[in-house]
């Protein structure tokens, strides 16, 4: 199941890394200091892999609906496209079948740009989520 979901992350990074076809080309560069998140958001994405994670619901209220969303037999994958990052979050479900956070990879939106971290993915969702 680690290596199925490893795959599939890999795969979602790496259509998440090319712009999507009739998007104009955008100057690569150093991605813009993102503002503080919300330590819920922060929380929520550090806690993947913990009997308290988040369950897919409770992601999708907070974060909104995924612009990419694929469920594969026990589990599922979320996808976030922002200015500058790409949030992938995998959810395989737990013991009573709830649907929980196993999973966050954060990764550029533009190939050849350093990945961000989590704490910059999450201010730009907060910062989408004000909008």
């Amino acid at each position: 199941m680690r290596i199925a979901a490893s795959l599939i992350a890999l795969m979602f990074l790496a259509a998440c890394a090319t712009a999507p076809p009739g998007s104009a080309p955008q100057p690569s560069g150093p991605a813009a200091p993102a503002a503080p998140a919300t330590s819920r958001l922060v929380q929520m994405l550090n806690s993947a892999g913990r009997a308290d994670a988040p369950t897919q619901a409770e992601i999708v209220r907070v974060f909104g609906p995924a612009d990419i969303e694929r469920q594969d037999g026990a589990g599922a994958a979320l996808t976030y496209r922002y200015n500058n990052c790409a949030l992938l979050l995998l959810f395989a479900a737990d013991a009573r079948n709830a649907m929980r956070l196993a999973q966050s990879h954060p990764s550029a939106r533009r190939s050849g740009e350093a990945a961000p971290s989590l704490d910059q993915c999450a201010s730009e969702a907060d910062a989408r989520r004000r909008s």
